[in-house]
């Protein structure tokens, strides 16, 4: 398979920021560590980060020009390192990649299972060449096999969307017949729908969009969520707060979980309202104009645990893809 490859590829890059990508012929990656595989692409998605890497946004974080897009790949395994063996990919295999790549196996995150090694040497299609190219170079300590039943263009979101939220769910450790609301149903959150019902929990989708409500009612019928709400208006959202905070239970009424898959400002504080008492919130949105507020009062005196999430780790994003 390897004598096959050909030492030239297409790709989509970085230009200039603020400005279209440019395809251009460039080099196949040839420099194999001994971990790394050479993934020939099969689909790659594209997120809004990877909007924020053409604005500039990320510049200062090692993003530049000549930079190959993308952090959502899928393909087949066509190269391989003397040691990627050790996390059991082969030639042939399919597999996605999480945005992560390298691990120095030391420090502490690296010794707990998690993705954000304190050397990490770089983020695919944000600090590294990612997807948008006919061949790349990843890691296979963070590559999940993809079943055949998945198509290329529905497994490739799955490694950013599925994976990120998907974290944000485990984030708060859900149990089967607790009530979970998913805020913002894009991207990210009709995948949350589905994943939070296939673990047993009763689920709400909320959006401020009749599209993203729409979207949550097309997924699969034993997928799809127990209540759906529209925020339209200030009205709206009051009266959504207040029936969800007297719903549920007779006594600590409230949802026991919510994951915030949206940018707003004030969907913390808001979400707050309706969270019980002992609650759980999980949020990846990152407002870019300003910070999130939050209710003290409800933090401390109803001991409402928040917190962020970047990603899944590559052991959990290997079992979100069996699920």
């Amino acid at each position: 398979m390897a004598d096959s490859i050909p030492q030239k590829m297409r790709a989509a890059r970085v230009k200039d920021f603020n400005k279209p990508y440019e395809v251009a012929d460039v080099d196949v990656p040839a420099d194999m560590g001994d971990y790394d595989i050479l993934v020939q692409i099969k689909a790659a998605g594209y997120c809004h980060t990877d909007l924020q890497v053409l604005e500039g946004v990320y510049a200062s974080a090692g993003a530049k020009p000549g930079l190959i897009g993308s952090h959502e790949p899928a393909g087949l395994v066509v190269k391989a390192g003397p040691k990627a063996g050790e996390a059991d990919i082969k030639l042939g295999d399919r597999v996605g990649s999480i945005n992560t790549y390298g691990f120095c196996n030391k420090c502490d995150a690296c010794k707990q299972g998690q993705q954000l090694c304190e050397k990490l040497p770089g983020m695919l299609g944000l600090t590294i060449n990612g997807g948008f190219s006919q061949y790349m170079k990843a890691d296979s300590r963070v590559v999940s096999k993809i079943p055949e039943k998945i198509p290329w263009d529905q497994a490739a979101p799955l490694f950013c969307a599925g994976a990120t939220v998907y974290g944000a769910l485990l984030a708060v450790d859900p149990k089967p017949g607790q009530w979970c609301a998913q805020i913002g149903i894009g991207g990210l959150g009709h995948l949350g729908v589905q994943y939070a019902k296939a673990m047993g929990m009763k689920v709400i989708a909320i959006d401020n969009r009749k599209e993203g409500i729409d979207l949550a009612n097309k997924v699969p019928s034993h997928l799809k969520p127990d209540r759906t709400y529209l925020i339209d208006s200030p009205e709206a959202e009051q009266k959504v707060a207040e029936e969800l905070m007297g719903s549920f239970y007779d006594t600590n009424p409230g949802v026991d979980r919510i994951v915030i898959n949206a940018e707003a400002p004030l969907l913390i504080k808001f979400s707050q309202k309706f969270l019980r008492k002992g609650g759980q919130l999980s949020d990846v949105g990152l407002p870019s104009t300003s910070n999130f507020e939050v209710d003290p009062f409800s933090l401390n005196f109803k001991e409402q645990k928040i917190c962020g999430q970047l990603i899944c780790t590559p052991k959990q994003c290997q079992d979100m893809v069996k699920l």
